[in-house]
């Protein structure tokens, strides 16, 4: 699988479940059971990447913003929901998370826990074994600076207006 090939999954099945979350890891599940194993592993492996590139102080502010609150496991979950919109929203939202507000389907609490055991249980169901565990490395410490919850109105003016925060 290439990195084109992951993106091409995500952006499909999101098209294709109208942007329901739920709806979209059940497309992505029945997708993933028709690759090959290797295929399942390499696709985990993209998304733990971008997972890893998506710990940063910057996009937490903006989950918290969104979810009113927003914990460590929290993060994670937003950040696979993230990923789930595709490489555009993905990609702009790293850039700028304020940029979010735009998104049409956003609301409250988004996060969404499934997308990160796809893959395993893909691979699972394949070959019946389990998948063996991904090589990137997650960072122990999100990237760039921490913020204070007083700071975030300033930081995401459209999410703040967005979400009355």
């Amino acid at each position: 699988m290439t990195e084109e090939n992951f993106w091409t999954l995500m952006t499909e099945t999101n098209l294709a479940s109208g942007g329901d979350p739920t709806d979209q890891q059940e497309l992505l599940a029945k997708k993933l059971q028709e690759l090959p194993p290797r295929e399942i592993i390499d696709f985990d492996n993209y998304f733990a990447t971008l997972m890893s590139n998506a710990y940063t102080w910057e996009l937490w502010g903006a989950a918290y913003m969104i979810n009113g609150g927003c914990s460590d496991d929290c993060f994670s979950d937003f950040r696979g929901w993230l990923i789930g919109q595709g490489r555009e929203v993905y990609e702009k939202a790293l850039l700028n998370p304020d940029s979010l507000s735009e998104h049409e389907h956003l609301e409250p609490d988004m996060e969404m826990e499934g997308y990160s055991y796809l893959a395993f249980t893909a691979y699972e169901n394949k070959t019946g074994q389990e998948m063996p565990a991904n090589a990137v490395a997650h960072p122990a410490d999100p990237k760039g600076d921490e913020w204070e919850e007083a700071e975030l109105e300033k930081l995401f003016p459209n999410l703040a207006v967005k979400f009355d925060f």
